[in-house]
């Protein structure tokens, strides 16, 4: 048993960086030495080891083109949930990006995930009304990325001449016609997409989609249900979301959501949206009583270069 009695498995995926993994990893262990790290690793870019000399970390190739925004992102994090429950028999699984790293000490943070009244993150109902013509429609137009049924354009990325006119013209067009059709490009993924509105509409006011972190945390009974039920083969979640756009951000938080809101404590990690660049800010050593206020386990984005002080200020922080 843990010394925070609690089993405890983080899930992180990863894309590339493996010396920066290695340390994220190691540091977790060094905040809580019984937990167990799966490293969730997408190995088209750069390939990790497949064995680690730590027999407490696991490099998990699950083979899937986990993209940003795409549906293959959230079957590698369940393919995740699933080996972690299988390997390690966890009471909490917290998941993570190789971008993130511990801001405290580990244990303690256990204890109190385990012992909340529910899930650990962020998430918010999507409400919007579309209307006919050039006038916007009502509320936050992201529910279309999960109440319209999503296509790949065949030419997702023209050339770059072209580009702002051909996207201008089919956007003006599009906008007139939202109600059923929808357009979006997904910048940092896979481009341009079609979409068409399901009907009958698949969320509901009594039952609406959410908006939320993809970085979570959830005890057993929360992860059996995700896995066993709300995307088991065939369900209708399922079936949504694999037709989305961005599902990360929507899929498993309607899912835990439906059943409770999330716990009120800090998210999973803390982060900070730089909205001209399109990214997470990069935390440095400056940035620290920030961090420590935020009251999350953990904070994204780190940098091996930019956060070399705020690393090594953190990692004696939480460590054990």
């Amino acid at each position: 048993m843990s010394p925070s009695g609690v089993r405890t498995a983080y899930v992180v995926l990863t894309h590339r960086d493996w010396p920066q993994a290695q340390r994220l990893a190691t540091a977790i262990l060094a905040s809580s030495p019984d937990a167990r790290v799966l490293l969730a690793h997408d190995g088209r870019r750069e390939l990790f080891p497949s064995a680690v000399e730590d027999p407490r970390i696991e490099v998990f190739e699950h083979g899937r083109a986990s993209d940003w925004g795409s549906w293959e992102l959230v079957e590698a994090t369940l393919d995740a949930f699933a080996r972690a429950r299988a390997r390690f028999d966890p009471e909490l699984v917290c998941l993570i990006s190789g971008s993130d790293y511990p801001v405290r000490s580990l244990q303690d943070w256990e204890r109190r995930a385990i012992d909340a009244d529910s899930w650990i993150g962020t998430a918010e109902p999507l409400r919007y009304t579309p209307h006919w013509g050039t006038r916007r429609g009502e509320g936050d137009d992201r529910w279309t990325r999960y109440a319209y049924r999503w296509f790949r354009s065949p030419c997702a990325r023209p050339d770059r001449r072209t580009w702002r006119w051909w996207v201008r013209l089919r956007t003006a067009l599009v906008l007139r016609l939202e109600p059923l059709i929808g357009l979006r490009i997904v910048g940092r993924g896979r481009g341009l997409h079609y979409g068409v509105r399901r009907l009958p509409a698949p969320f509901t006011a009594q039952r609406p989609c959410f908006l939320g972190s993809q970085w979570l945390a959830v005890r057993r009974p929360e992860l059996d249900r995700l896995l066993d039920r709300d995307f088991a083969r065939g369900s209708t979640l399922r079936r949504i979301y694999a037709h989305a756009i961005i599902p990360d951000e929507s899929a498993l938080v309607t899912a835990l959501s439906r059943v409770r809101a999330p716990s009120t404590q800090p998210p999973v990690t803390h982060v900070q949206w730089d909205t001209a660049r399109d990214q997470p800010v990069t935390w440095t050593l400056e940035d620290l009583d920030e961090l420590l206020a935020s009251g999350s386990p953990f904070c994204r984005k780190v940098d091996p270069i930019a956060s070399a002080g705020l690393l090594d200020e953190l990692d004696r922080l939480s460590a054990a």
